[in-house]
């Protein structure tokens, strides 16, 4: 199938796309639960959406949820996109996974991504649910068995922060490729309480730097562009935020969201062929707005500004909220280690 090969010419790299917010589980930290009782895809509109993709360029597209394989054709939709020639990941809480769907994540290289929120059963449960904690383990377990590239991932809060170095160890213990970890934000069912302070936030990513490199294991934080202001590891690495540069989120109905966590609509690929909808992203003006931002201090003399951009997609809203940002509060970041700009 024809796609852009002019790396000048703009296109979506990468589709994130929760393809349905049903679950068997009720975390209390669920981003995902907002858009429960809406008009999913059918299965010919997901299909079509795939081929829309790859036509557009798409070279990855990273499956969600809820629990993806609450959809009966969650593995067609994946094995279409994988006979597109596109790369695909899926996050799933484990619960559901069965040896065919491991087989067939195999057969597609799927990279597979395992909710585990903590390192000790009761904290995990107390997230997740009673008898989830045994299900996730054995869901590693198959995983392996059919040598699925799989990460655990990790909604890092105030219930599990504490168990950073403890989970890289769970992580690699259950054969995972790397452990990940994504900052809880304010959406869905997330609340104040739970939801990471500055300090906490520094306290996790010092963890996850210092055990990262005695485990010499792989650490990956999504959407914690500040992070390299702190870490320093070579087995850390931290994501950037790509959302309308590169990115393109859509929800379970085709909505073409600002960000994931955003309840901000600016396209859709119910209606639209993904190029279409990508062009219109483009030309959004809250979309340029947000990524040529008019920073402040002390954003404004970041070396991860371009990066970061002010932590505006990062926080759940768009108002410039910086909680998570470790540079007012840690003296050190102002020497910024140039090593872990790459």
């Amino acid at each position: 199938m024809p796609q852009p090969d002019d790396s000048s010419v703009s296109y979506p790299r990468l589709v994130i796309w929760l393809l349905t917010a049903r679950c068997n589980l009720e975390c209390c930290h669920c981003y995902a639960a907002r858009f429960l009782g809406g008009k999913e895809l059918s299965k010919g509109e997901a299909l079509r959406v795939v081929e829309s993709a790859a036509k557009a360029g798409v070279k990855h597209i990273g499956f969600s949820g809820g629990e993806v394989f609450l959809r009966q054709d969650a593995l067609d939709v994946i094995g279409r996109a994988f006979g597109l020639g596109m790369s695909t990941s899926v996050v799933t809480n484990g619960t559901v996974l069965s040896e065919e769907i491991a087989q067939r994540l195999a057969d597609y290289g799927t990279r597979t991504f395992l909710s585990i929120d903590g390192a000790r059963a009761e904290t995990h449960e107390r997230i997740r649910g009673k008898g989830t904690w045994d299900a996730a383990v054995l869901a590693a377990e198959k995983l392996r068995k059919y040598k699925v590239k799989v990460s655990t991932i990790m909604a890092a809060s105030k219930l599990n922060y504490e168990e950073a170095s403890d989970y890289l160890s769970l992580a690699r213990k259950l054969g995972a490729k790397a452990g990940c970890l994504i900052p809880m934000m304010p959406a869905g069912r997330a609340t104040a309480e739970l939801i990471l302070n500055a300090e906490e936030m520094v306290t996790l990513l010092q963890e996850i730097d210092k055990a990262a490199n005695e485990l010499e294991f792989p650490a990956s934080l999504w959407c914690t562009p500040f992070a390299k202001l702190v870490v320093k590891s070579r087995y850390v690495f931290a994501d950037y935020c790509r959302s309308s540069v590169e990115e393109m989120d859509v929800d379970p109905e085709g909505n073409v969201l600002l960000c994931d966590v955003l309840d901000i609509v600016v396209g859709n690929v119910r209606e639209k062929e993904v190029l279409q909808a990508w062009r219109e992203q483009e030309k959004n003006t809250l979309v340029n707005s947000l990524i040529n931002p008019k920073l402040p201090p002390p954003c404004l003399d970041c070396p991860l500004s371009q990066q970061c951009r002010g932590g505006l997609f990062c926080s759940g809203s768009i108002d410039g909220r910086r909680y998570l940002c470790p540079r007012p509060i840690v003296p050190s970041c102002s020497r910024f280690n140039l090593r872990n700009q790459a």
